[in-house]
């Protein structure tokens, strides 16, 4: 790892994982004391009802396989690491989690709940659910201007964002499942996904 990537970059990758994990991390505490809850029912959606459906977590383990899949053939830097320890997986673990929980209640709770009120159908929440997910996560490859990898970025995070918009939706709008498999993609791909956007090297292996 270390011809790969200079100590410089993966530095740069820890601060910038350290600061919007803590970002996140007040903001669920801020949620969960403002409302313990509400944001345990409805922010993180969980509630009896979900494990009832064997067909709600065959739904995330195929969204969580494939987006792990196809990260590891669209970058293979990823690939590389996928089971590398470090201190900087570490920060990544910490990253994964409170991006997960944040992330969804935003992009689907929130959200699509808030489009619900205003009268847009379920496939309409879904695909701006997606769009915007989509959008938020093709910033981060611009870091280095690469519009080569940016687009696919936004592409393919929107497919991901629109399946965990329909697993919201499949789920009786509970954003459990959708953060649960959140969190695991996250947890495989992070932080190389976010290093390899520092760095420039999404081809590396």
């Amino acid at each position: 790892m270390n011809g790969l990537t200079t100590s410089s970059e993966r530095n740069k990758t820890s601060w910038i994982l350290v600061c919007i994990s803590t970002m996140l991390t007040a903001s669920i505490i801020f949620w969960y004391f403002n409302n313990p809850e509400g944001f345990i029912e409805n922010g993180i959606g969980f509630r009896t009802d979900v494990f009832s459906n064997i067909f709600i977590w065959i739904f995330a383990l195929f969204i969580l396989m494939g987006y792990i899949a196809y990260t590891c053939i669209a970058i293979p830097f990823v690939k590389a690491h996928l089971f590398t320890i470090s201190w900087l997986k570490v920060i990544g673990v910490w990253a994964a989690i409170v991006g997960g929980i944040v992330e969804e209640v935003i992009f689907r709770h929130l959200l699509m709940e808030y489009l619900l009120t205003i009268g847009a159908s379920d496939v309409m929440q879904i695909l701006i659910s997606g769009i915007l997910f989509g959008i938020a996560h093709g910033l981060w490859v611009l870091l280095k201007g690469d519009w080569k990898f940016a687009l696919p970025a936004i592409i393919s995070t929107t497919i991901l964002g629109s399946l965990l918009a329909m697993l919201y939706i499949m789920a009786g709008r509970s954003t459990f499942a959708p953060i649960l498999a959140h969190i695991l993609i996250n947890m495989f791909i992070e932080p190389w996904l976010m290093l390899s956007a520092v760095s420039g090297k999404w081809a590396s292996k």
